[in-house]
């Protein structure tokens, strides 16, 4: 068991403080960590994707009671936040949103991916596939949408709001991002039965393996120079995220009778800490900014002791 947690957890640690010693001896700058994630997130994270869909039994990428757990626990930890944030921190529709994302969207290509992949193998990506797709068509369009009406509730706006037509637009948008996308093009070939060719697969592959390094150190980066506050609101995200949100994740994979390594799928995701996407949606909406950085920045680092705990128990 020892030699599982290090091999799960030192690759994390070590390549973020990796990152995080590039910002401090100066080799990079921390706004360099944007153009990094950029290129996990468009390029190497969405091939890496696609090769596991692609590689993946079709009869496992059919398992509704696997995707009914993943929704279960990541739109329910969502829901449970928005309802704390507007009736226990008295926070507007904007702000709630906010929170309930920090809360609930697990940091599954920086973070989950390269522990998945140690503990589990190829296999372990179709949690982070099926998870990144309930994130990119529920969660974040929702988010936008009641972001949108806290703005209009703010600036006195008496126009109706069509959420119908909100949730068209950013449906749209999220399908035609690659992360979205190039997965689902994976999971369609392998229900098809179809192989791609060596000669375009292996490129495909070697672009796919430098996701899981290259976002831990982007990552370790991107905390350099941070100042976390540690406060009620704090404390209350991390609970959410690190703990309640992977306890939400094993009642339901129990309730549906998942197997062992579909329950490690989805305890280890519910387990992953708060998504940086979710500091960035804090920073471009100008609300909630420091409770949102300095729950991912703490939530993280306490991250890799709660994973540590589940690894232990599920193993």
């Amino acid at each position: 068991m020892p030699t599982l947690l290090l091999q799960s957890l030192f690759p994390l640690v070590f390549i973020m403080l990796l990152g995080w010693l590039s910002g401090k001896l100066g080799y990079t700058r921390r706004e360099d960590a944007s153009v990094l994630a950029t290129v996990v997130i468009r390029f190497a994270l969405p091939f890496h994707l696609f090769i596991g869909a692609l590689n993946t039994n079709p009869d496992k990428i059919k398992n509704f009671a696997f995707m009914a757990v993943l929704v279960i626990g990541l739109m329910g930890s969502y829901f449970l936040t928005l309802l704390i944030s507007r009736y226990v921190f008295r926070h507007d529709i904007k702000t709630s949103a906010i929170q309930s994302l920090v809360c609930a969207f697990p940091d599954m290509a920086y973070f989950g991916a390269p522990v998945l992949a140690v503990l589990i193998g190829p296999e372990g990506f179709l949690g982070v596939l099926i998870g990144n797709l309930i994130t990119s068509v529920f969660m974040i369009p929702l988010t936008i949408i009641l972001i949108r009406m806290g703005d209009k509730h703010a600036a006195g706006d008496s126009e109706e709001i069509h959420a119908g037509k909100l949730i068209v637009q950013n449906l749209l948008k999220a399908i035609r991002n690659p992360i979205v996308w190039i997965p689902i093009s994976g999971v369609l070939l392998s229900l098809a039965g179809v192989q791609l060719p060596h000669m375009l697969s292996m490129p495909i592959e070697m672009v796919g393996k430098i996701a899981g390094g290259l976002s831990l150190f982007a990552l370790g980066l991107l905390f350099y120079g941070e100042r976390p506050t540690v406060n009620i609101q704090t404390c209350t995200n991390i609970s959410i995220k690190n703990l309640l949100q992977p306890a939400m994740m094993a009642a339901a994979g129990l309730a549906f009778g998942l197997s062992h390594t579909l329950m490690q799928q989805v305890i280890i995701i519910g387990a992953t800490p708060s998504a940086i996407a979710a500091g960035m949606f804090a920073l471009r909406s100008d609300t909630y900014i420091e409770p949102a950085s300095s729950s991912i920045l703490l939530g993280t680092a306490i991250g890799v002791v709660t994973e540590g705990i589940m690894i232990y128990l599920i193993s």
